[in-house]
């Protein structure tokens, strides 16, 4: 299965083919479909066995102390998503290739473990934030996820492009975080306006 994530990291699944899994993982082709049957079994395993963990661990529920903080809710949720990263290098890529990708051949499968419910209450939480002034009052409480996704994913699903400039030689893990935090919580959550004095 590692094999056959970065394969299909790099090259598509549509381009990768069992043989070229087999000899990656050096198996033989036989031995693969012993195990998964054919590509679509290949790809169920991958989904049930590396991509469900990884999205129940990101959906996990947050604490009640965090809920008190939409601050704190937007940085767990950075810190979440950067360590699945960090753990799985060729999500991003996965992600954008075939997930976001309306041909990608995860989307169907990764869509149906999303856990609706949790994005519902996510959405309602912040809608609530929003009512008390604690989230900037021109932001779509429904997107504050996907803007979160879409600011760490596409940076990192992008890195041979910003190889070539000066953004990708600091584009680490803390720099990313820290760029990410700003852009959100600067934007998201105002701060308080500092006291004039008499």
């Amino acid at each position: 299965m590692d094999s056959a994530l970065n394969l299909f990291a790099g090259q598509g699944i549509a381009g990768t083919t069992i043989a070229q899994v087999a000899k990656a993982a050096g198996v033989t082709p036989a031995m693969v479909h012993y195990y998964f049957t054919n590509r679509e079994g290949l790809l169920d395993a991958i989904v049930a066995e590396r991509l469900a963990p990884v999205i129940a661990y990101i959906w996990a529920d947050i604490s009640e102390e965090t809920l008190n903080d939409p601050r704190r809710v937007v940085t767990e949720l950075v810190d979440r998503l950067l360590e699945t990263v960090g753990r799985m290098p060729q999500l991003p890529f996965l992600w954008s290739r075939e997930v976001l990708h309306a041909g990608g051949l995860l989307r169907r499968r990764v869509m149906s473990l999303i856990p609706v419910e949790r994005f519902e209450t996510l959405s309602r939480y912040l809608s609530g934030a929003q009512r008390e002034g604690l989230l900037n009052a021109r932001t779509v409480p429904a997107l504050v996820f996907i803007s979160v996704l879409g600011v760490i994913m596409l940076p990192l699903a992008a890195q041979d492009i910003l190889g070539r400039t000066s953004a990708g030689s600091a584009l680490n893990r803390e720099t990313l975080r820290r760029h990410v935090l700003a852009l959100l919580l600067d934007g998201l959550c105002p701060q308080p306006e500092p006291e004039a004095k008499s």
